[in-house]
């Protein structure tokens, strides 16, 4: 089961320094995929969208993350750029980490960055929208379980 503090308290430390930021966000991604691998009504979301790889790079931090969705489920790698064997579509999205924040706080929607041309994509408009179908589900399951306890 997924501890509500532990998402209250990772929301409260994307406020620290880059050195503990990177940290953050790895244990933040590594819940998103932990919420999208156990939960059933998530595994079903995911299978009605192709399987590709999903790219941020958070250009103040010179900083890569790489998702990649394969049928139900979602692997996570910040490293380096894995063989795509699959041949996979990618969608590349680059930002900041003053906007990643914003966007996981939920101070300003993705959709509304990429409008505001804060969000640059590299890929097809259609990867795009189902990148932002899964992020609304995720924040979604995100507040359910963080604010549960409430």
């Amino acid at each position: 089961m997924i501890d509500s503090n532990a998402i209250i308290l990772m929301l409260n430390s994307l406020e620290s320094s880059d050195r503990t930021f990177k940290p953050t966000i790895d244990k933040f991604i590594k819940l998103g995929i932990k919420i999208a691998n156990e939960t059933e009504e998530f595994q079903e979301e995911l299978e009605l969208y192709d399987d590709k790889i999903y790219h941020f790079y958070i250009s103040d931090l010179d900083y890569n993350i790489w998702l990649k969705k394969i049928g139900r489920s979602v692997s996570y790698n910040n490293s380096y750029y894995e063989e795509n064997s699959e041949k996979l579509n990618v969608i590349h999205f680059f930002f900041t980490k003053t906007i990643m924040k914003k966007v996981i706080t939920r101070k300003m929607k993705a959709a509304d960055a990429f409008m505001k041309g804060v969000i640059k994509i590299q890929g097809e408009a259609s990867d795009a929208m189902q990148a932002k179908n899964l992020l609304s589900l995720f924040f979604r399951y995100m507040d359910y379980i963080a604010y549960k306890s409430e």
